[in-house]
């Protein structure tokens, strides 16, 4: 999991466990076992599904006594060659994107959004992971024919 920040406003375990049940409800309603896609986590809760050609990955976690909802899809493993143009096209593309970002963290480029649990409703949950799910399944096929890499999806 991605950990990018800290801040210092305590979130419960209660707080935390029903944010991952309202997640849980979310994926049963667009057709994702979330018993399933359940991921191990030291901090939370997260599960992981395909959805298209895209891997999602989804946490609700706590750090340093402040909870979060992360959403992420790793799109495409780094090409070998053509590195600058393409994180030209990523910083271009960020500017395209609404609610999400995508960054680079260990050779792999994704498609992510942050933010703090506090004040999060059901419906915003579920449009930041279908802003995602789409953006990642959009791009992952345009960067790959346009610089190289391979899929995430296709290890």
């Amino acid at each position: 999991m991605l950990n990018f920040r800290g801040r210092n406003r305590a979130t419960s375990e209660v707080a935390l466990e029903s944010y991952a049940a309202t997640i849980e409800q979310i994926l049963a309603s667009v057709g994702v076992d979330p018993v399933k896609a359940r991921m191990r986590t030291e901090t939370g809760f997260g599960w992981s599904f395909q959805r298209n050609s895209a891997v999602i990955e989804i946490f609700v976690s706590q750090q340093d006594g402040v909870g979060y909802f992360q959403v992420l899809s790793p799109i495409i493993h780094l090409p070998i060659n053509a590195l600058l143009p393409l994180y030209r096209r990523l910083l271009e593309l960020n500017l395209q994107l609404t609610n999400a970002a995508l960054g680079v963290y260990l050779d792999v480029v994704y498609v992510f959004s942050e933010r703090p649990l506090e004040g999060m409703d059901g419906n915003e949950a579920n449009t930041i992971i279908n802003l995602v799910a789409s953006y990642a399944d959009d791009l992952d096929d345009k960067l790959v024919a346009e610089f190289g890499g391979r899929l995430y999806s296709k290890v």
